[in-house]
């Protein structure tokens, strides 16, 4: 059974949450699960407009990737405290051992294919490492393919994010994803790039986008795009920023190189959405949530804005465009001692329409 809401707040006042067997026995207290690496995207079939939202959690079996449907409002589905269901679901014909734990999941949609395409990286084993993998994802929320490799090999690949290449100069009529990620197989941290086609296949070999020279000894991390720029973590000023890159058809394309962000602060966990959002830590708030417009060209429109800055840590942001011009964005929230979902609603200049929302709030563990 689930606990009433006034019995979850008495037991966590006292700290004393536990379960009813059917006999009426309590059974022994369990912990709380936590939900981390959010990530969002908007279906916009006209009989469809509702968000899909997925994340990483640890149900007892090590970290696997969860799902639930938002409304067009963002509201979750079901309500804050139905727990989602798990996208990805393996074959037990088809793989005799255990996978292992999963992490950073990126989502898009693709109207062509009407479908969603997911990736991920999942730990192969520790000579491997980690690995970059993709599932196509219908539109309840659940893959309809087993994962398929994009990216492995010798050290690790990581941190990948997904976008229809070039959607922003509607040069992309076969549906094709750009991936990007980062790769530590050689001296320094790098970001790479692969190119999908629209069934989830990789149509080449992934290749280098950026790494750092000789007079620039940068590790580069955690990339993001939004299919005609990628954007990454960059230790380069002695502190974590973020740069980024225009591409065309996938590949570096005009400038080079250019900073995004400048605070005095490290920044972190980047995605691009309804612009460009990132993490930054403050002292007196913990981690917040800051975020800048972004043209086309990848020039930016105006200073980076605190979009989130209430006590307690806002981590991993990500958004979607939704309808009528306004967006979700979602991010994990300890607030009430663990981490839980949460959502804003955002216009397109980023100023927020109203306050935070829970989407995924799990106390106790039924």
């Amino acid at each position: 059974m689930r606990f009433s809401q006034g019995m979850a707040a008495v037991l966590a006042v006292t700290g004393m949450a536990a379960t009813m067997t059917a006999a009426g026995v309590r059974a022994a207290p369990r912990a709380p699960r936590e939900q981390r690496m959010p990530a969002i995207a908007f279906n916009a079939d006209p009989q469809i407009r509702d968000y899909l939202l997925v994340w990483v959690e640890d149900r007892g079996a090590g970290p696997e990737i969860y799902g639930k449907r938002l409304a067009n409002s963002g509201l979750p589905q079901g309500g804050p405290e139905k727990s989602g269901a798990q996208v990805v679901r393996e074959d037990p014909n088809r793989r005799s051992d255990p996978h292992g734990p999963r992490a950073d999941p990126a989502l898009v949609y693709n109207p062509t294919q009407q479908e969603y395409f997911l990736v991920f990286s999942e730990r192969v084993s520790e000579e491997a490492g980690w690995d970059v993998f993709g599932a196509r994802v219908n539109a309840t929320g659940f893959a309809v393919t087993q994962p398929r490799l994009l990216a492995g090999g010798p050290g690790d690949q990581q941190h990948p994010d997904v976008d229809l290449i070039d959607i922003q100069n509607n040069e992309n009529e076969d549906g094709d994803y750009l991936v990007v990620f980062d790769d530590n197989t050689r001296d320094r941290d790098e970001i790479w790039g692969v190119r999908v086609r629209g069934n989830g296949i990789p149509k080449a070999k992934p290749y280098l986008l950026f790494r750092g020279d000789d007079t620039n000894l940068a590790n580069a991390t955690d990339p993001t795009t939004n299919g005609s720029v990628v954007a990454w973590v960059d230790d380069r000023a002695g502190q974590s920023d973020i740069w980024s890159l225009r591409l065309n058809n996938g590949k570096p394309y005009g400038k080079p190189d250019q900073l995004v962000a400048t605070p005095d602060e490290d920044e972190f966990a980047p995605r691009y959405g309804i612009g460009l959002l990132w993490n930054v830590f403050d002292p007196a708030t913990g981690t917040d949530v800051r975020g800048v417009q972004v043209y086309a060209n990848n020039l930016t429109r105006g200073p980076s804005i605190g979009i989130l800055v209430p006590a307690a840590d806002q981590s991993w942001p990500d958004s979607a465009a939704g309808a009528e011009g306004m967006a979700v964005t979602v991010f994990a929230d300890n607030r009430s001692g663990e981490l839980d979902l949460y959502a804003v609603r955002l216009a397109q200049n980023l100023r927020r329409q109203g306050r935070e929302f829970p989407v995924l709030v799990d106390y106790f563990v039924p």
